[in-house]
C-alpha cells in the first residue's frame, strides 16, 4: 500500500483505505512527505508502480522520510514504503514504537549516526550494539525482529506459555514460539527441538557421575520422570559445586570469572566482557 497523497490541490496526505471510486485512484500520486516532489501517479492501491521504486531511492539518495503514516494522529515518516507498510498494519500502541523513527539510521543504542542502514550494521557489528530499539526498552540486533516484536503486540493473548516457571504463563506467556525457545535455552538451559518442541532436560557430561545421562536419556518418553535434576538451579549448583564448571567462562587471560565462577548464560558473560574487558579483541557470540 504506496503513502499516496490526493491531488496537489489538497494539503493532507489520504490514506488509501479512505478513498472511493475511480477518479480518486487517478488523482493520486507518489509524492515525497518532506520535499512534495512527484514521483508519478498511482493507479492501484494494491501494486507499486515505478514512481513508488523512484521515490523509494530518492528518500535513500536524501534522506527524506518520503512515506508517511495516514493513520489520524500519527505523525511518523519513513525511508521506504515497506518500513511504512509495516508500520500501518499494527496498532499504534502507547509506549510502543521504534525509537528515533525519524532517524532511522541512528544507533538505538549509542546514539551514533550511520549514512545508510548497512553502516549501521557494521557499526553495530564492530561495537556489538543492538542498533534497533523499541520504546518499551527492548532492543534488538536486526530490523526484522524489532517488526516481529512489535507485530506481536497486537495478539490479545500470549499463545506460547512456559511449563517450567510460573512467572511465564498466563497473560505472561511469550507471543511468539520463537520467544519460548529462547526463554527456555537461556534461562532454563535446555535445548529445544523446533518441530516437534520436544525438551532436553539439563545433565551432567561427566560419564562417571551418578548425574550423567547418556543420549538415549534425551529421546525416551520418560525423561522427565527420570531428569537428573529436579530445577536449573539443582543442575547450576551441581556442576558449580561438584565439577568447579560453567558453560560460559571468560577466555580474558588474568581473569578468574573462570570455573565456577563463570556463566551459566552467555548474554552475562557478553556484558561482563563489555564492563570489564572493553578494551579486548570483541566477543563473538557462540554460533548455535
Amino acid at each position: 500500500m504506496p503513502a499516496l497523497s490526493p491531488s496537489p490541490s489538497e494539503n493532507a496526505q489520504v490514506s488509501p483505505h479512505h478513498m472511493e471510486g475511480p477518479s480518486a485512484k487517478q488523482n493520486n500520486i507518489y509524492k515525497c512527505h518532506i520535499c512534495e516532489k512527484v514521483f508519478g501517479i498511482a493507479y492501484s492501491w494494491s501494486v507499486y508502480g515505478w514512481g513508488a521504486y523512484v521515490l523509494n531511492n530518492h528518500a535513500k539518495q536524501t534522506g527524506h522520510l518520503a512515506w508517511a503514516c495516514s493513520a489520524s494522529g500519527c505523525d511518523q515518516s519513513f525511508l521506504t514504503h515497506r518500513e511504512r507498510d509495516a508500520h500501518q498494519r499494527r496498532p499504534h500502541l502507547n509506549g510502543h514504537g521504534r525509537i528515533n523513527p525519524d532517524s532511522p539510521n541512528d544507533c538505538a543504542e549509542c546514539g551514533m549516526s550511520s549514512r545508510s542502514n548497512a553502516a549501521l550494521i557494521r557499526h553495530a557489528e564492530e561495537h556489538l550494539h543492538q542498533p534497533y530499539g523499541c520504546q518499551c526498552g527492548v532492543f534488538f540486533s536486526r530490523r526484522d525482529v524489532l517488526h516481529r516484536h512489535l507485530d506481536s503486540l497486537s495478539r490479545s493473548k500470549p499463545e506460547y506459555p512456559c511449563t517450567y516457571c510460573k512467572r511465564h504463563r498466563g497473560a505472561d506467556g511469550f507471543r511468539r514460539k520463537d520467544h519460548l525457545l529462547q526463554h527456555m535455552r537461556n534461562y532454563h538451559h535446555l535445548e529445544t527441538e523446533p518441530d516437534s518442541f520436544r525438551v532436553t532436560f539439563p545433565v551432567c557430561s561427566h560419564a562417571d557421575c551418578a548425574f550423567y545421562r547418556n543420549e538415549a536419556f534425551a529421546k525416551s518418553e520418560n525423561a522427565e520422570d527420570n531428569k537428573p535434576f529436579a530445577s536449573q538451579s539443582a543442575y547450576t549448583r551441581h556442576m558449580r559445586e561438584e565439577h568447579n564448571e560453567s558453560p560460559f567462562p571468560c577466555t580474558i587471560s588474568g581473569c578468574n570469572r573462570i570455573g565456577k565462577k563463570g556463566y551459566f548464560r552467555e548474554k552475562d558473560l557478553r556484558l561482563h566482557h563489555l564492563k570489564e574487558h572493553p578494551n579486548a579483541p570483541a566477543y563473538r557470540a557462540t554460533k548455535g
